[in-house]
């Protein structure tokens, strides 16, 4: 029975060295030249486009003895050698590829090593862009130009995507030209801009989040000039006094420069609704000569008629050295808005409006008065 057992191992043994040499057999074709010893595989790679060429980023990590790195594309019939020491841990290198035709490519990055061991490809993905990308491009567009004493304004379109700045080219009040750069982000830029001249501008624009060149427009000058007017300034103005007032109804004499139309200056009603005029004095801070001024009623509300305005140096309302400067009327119950050109040419720091005449007695309303000068 002992000798059966054994004979039994025996059996089994014989069989297993078979089964092992047969499977050995199927590999031994691939490694009767030794095994093979790979060279460290890139750790990752990126491809930053541009202009007609594209700048590599490739991170490796513990690549002390790979001597160079092979990129190739255009289904390897183009190639880049790049020898390389990398240090001990993640390191990285750069390296521009250049006279890269407008398109997306399929990179195939491999190492080799100081004993000429390949390792395996890496892939990845990059563009290069040029006279096709730059003609899709278009200038933001202007919304609105405003100009104070102080400064000019631009008020702009929101940004198409991919932009990144506007320049603008502009004269200033020196008379010399400017170029300043406005974020994408922003929707106004001020500039010390000269009256009634217009100004150049371009968008700059980048392909993609991240690009080595950015792409211009052209220069195009914008068709409408700044005025030859301007609106002056008036965070330093006050209202010095009023004839009287409803101060509940719409805020007071001081809604006058506040920049709301929602508020506004009321004349005293009930119980003495007093009669007309009403008048109200404003400080202008320092002498100014008044182009024409733009007097906004209380929206949809028909308080207020025809209009007197005088400049003077004396802000006492009962001065006798107020110069009437201009005289306007309301045109319909319809229009909030009325515009006053001046007649007189002086210089005066205070301004007195007096409404004579309401369309609905003995009430007046005004909301906001704007001044410009030229």
């Amino acid at each position: 029975m002992k000798n059966l057992y054994s004979f039994c191992i025996l059996l089994v043994l014989a069989a297993i060295t078979y089964s092992c040499d047969k499977y050995t057999d199927v590999h031994k074709e691939y490694i009767k030249e030794g095994e093979i010893v790979y060279a460290p595989k890139p750790d990752s790679v990126a491809f930053i486009p541009g202009k007609g060429r594209l700048k590599m980023r490739l991170w490796m990590y513990n690549g002390v003895n790979v001597k160079e790195l092979v990129v190739l594309w255009n289904n390897h019939m183009d190639s880049l050698v790049i020898p390389v020491q990398f240090n001990k841990g993640r390191d990285s290198i750069e390296a521009d590829l250049g006279n890269m035709a407008e398109k997306t490519y399929s990179f195939d990055i491999y190492s080799v090593d100081n004993f000429s061991n390949k390792s395996l490809l890496y892939t990845q993905f990059g563009s290069s862009y040029g006279d096709l990308y730059a003609g899709s491009l278009l200038n933001r567009r202007v919304k609105d130009l405003v100009l104070t004493d102080v400064e000019g304004a631009i008020e702009w379109y929101a940004a198409p995507q991919g932009m990144i700045f506007t320049e603008i080219k502009y004269t200033g009040k020196d008379g010399s030209q400017h170029i300043v750069r406005m974020p994408a982000g922003d929707f106004n830029i001020n500039i010390d801009v000269k009256a009634a001249t217009t100004f150049e501008h371009r968008s700059l624009y980048i392909p993609e989040s991240e690009s080595i060149d950015t792409f211009y427009t052209e220069w195009i000058t914008h068709t409408t000039p700044f005025p030859d007017t301007y609106l002056y300034n008036r965070d330093e103005w006050s209202v010095l006094a009023v004839s009287d007032e409803t101060a509940s109804d719409g805020g007071g004499k001081n809604t006058l420069l506040d920049g709301d139309l929602g508020s506004y200056w009321h004349s005293q009603w009930d119980p003495s609704n007093t009669p007309l005029p009403h008048w109200a004095v404003i400080d202008m801070s320092t002498p100014k000569k008044v182009a024409y001024l733009e007097i906004y009623r209380r929206p949809g509300n028909t308080d207020a008629k025809t209009v007197l305005v005088y400049l003077g140096n004396d802000s006492n309302a009962a001065s006798p050295s107020w110069t009437l400067i201009g005289t306007g009327v309301y045109p319909s119950t319809a229009s909030d808005k009325l515009t006053i050109n001046s007649t007189s040419n002086i210089t005066g720091r205070y301004l007195k409006l007096v409404v004579t005449e309401s369309y609905r007695v003995p009430f007046s309303s005004i909301a906001e008065v704007y001044v410009y000068g030229n």
